[in-house]
C-alpha cells in the first residue's frame, strides 16, 4: 500500500479490481476502520477488508492479541473467553478457536521468521532425542525425565 502524500495516510488499492482509482469516503465503519470505494469497479470496501479477519466484530489488534495470549502463555480457550468478558467483550470459546484458525498460519509465520530469521526454513534445525554419557565405562542415556532416570539409577543398583 503506498503512503499518500498529501495526507501522510495509507493510500488503499481496490480489493476486487486491484485499481489505484480510489476515493476515501468521510465516514467510518462502526468499529472506526475508514472507508473506501472504487472509482472503477464502484466496489465499497474498508481498511480490514483483504484480511483474514474481514468479518470479526472485534477490531484486529484486540482478536491479534488473544491468540498471542492463547499461543505464548497457553492459556484454554475458556480461560480466554472468561479474560476477555473481564474486559468487556463478551466473546465464546468457539469465536477464540476460530480466530486462531485463521490467524495461526499468518502469526506462526511470522514468528517463525522474527525468531529464526529470513533465510532459515523449516526443517533445517533438528533435535536429539536422547544422549548418551560414558559413565565409569558404561553408556548411559540421559533424559529430561526424571522418572527415566530414576528408573536407570535403580536398574544400575540390580546389576551384579
Amino acid at each position: 500500500m503506498p503512503l499518500d502524500g498529501m495526507t501522510g495516510q495509507i493510500a488503499m488499492d481496490c480489493v476486487g479490481c486491484g485499481s489505484a482509482a480510489v476515493t476515501e469516503r468521510p465516514d467510518l465503519t462502526a468499529q472506526g476502520y475508514r472507508r473506501f470505494r472504487c472509482r472503477d469497479c464502484d466496489q465499497q470496501f474498508n481498511e480490514r477488508s483483504d484480511g483474514v479477519l474481514n468479518r470479526a466484530s472485534l477490531p484486529s489488534d484486540i482478536i491479534a492479541f488473544v491468540v498471542f495470549c492463547r499461543l505464548r502463555y497457553r492459556l484454554t480457550l475458556r480461560d480466554l473467553s472468561e479474560i476477555m468478558l473481564l474486559r468487556g467483550f463478551t466473546v465464546s470459546h468457539e469465536s477464540i478457536r476460530r480466530w486462531e484458525a485463521k490467524l495461526l498460519p499468518v502469526m506462526g509465520e511470522a514468528l517463525r521468521k522474527r525468531r529464526h530469521g529470513i533465510g532459515r526454513c523449516s526443517g533445517q534445525s533438528w533435535y536429539a532425542d536422547e544422549t548418551y554419557l560414558k559413565v565409569h565405562g558404561r553408556m548411559l542415556p540421559v533424559s529430561g525425565d526424571r522418572s527415566r532416570r530414576e528408573s536407570h539409577r535403580h536398574d544400575d543398583e540390580r546389576d551384579p
